[in-house]
């Protein structure tokens, strides 16, 4: 995971979406940069989060990425030693090629998506929903 960025995380508020790859060819072995989840109030803790996830091809239409697995990351430290894997998203993609992945109670402070792998040159993008 060379190249992973410590301290770079930026803040997801509550009823907000963040883009982990956007339209991106990203290389198997390639984590994202983490996002900080806000924390509002203790009453509603834990928080759920979503990830949406899609492949498409230069055009942005939707393009088969073959096998893959991308796993969700978690940790209270933004440092990428720390992160470790909590669920992962390797098939039940729709006719489109999209998934979703939803984290009913979510503790962690930190989350990001790591491609472990892409067997296909396709375009990743991933959103997380707070």
């Amino acid at each position: 995971m060379a190249g992973y960025q410590t301290g770079r995380a930026t803040l997801l508020r509550t009823n907000s979406q963040v883009w982990l790859f956007q339209q991106e060819q990203v290389a198997a072995g390639r984590a994202s940069m983490a996002v900080q989840l806000e924390r509002i109030s203790r009453s509603s803790y834990p928080w759920g989060l979503s990830v949406q996830i899609y492949f498409t091809d230069v055009n942005g239409k939707p393009s088969d990425p073959g096998a893959f697995e991308v796993d969700v990351q978690s940790s209270d430290i933004d440092q990428d030693s720390m992160f470790c894997t909590i669920s992962q998203i390797n098939s039940g993609l729709n006719a489109s090629f999209a998934g979703r992945l939803e984290l009913v109670s979510f503790w962690a402070k930190y989350i990001r998506v790591f491609v472990k792998t892409l067997t296909n040159a396709v375009y990743t993008s991933v959103m997380a929903t707070r």
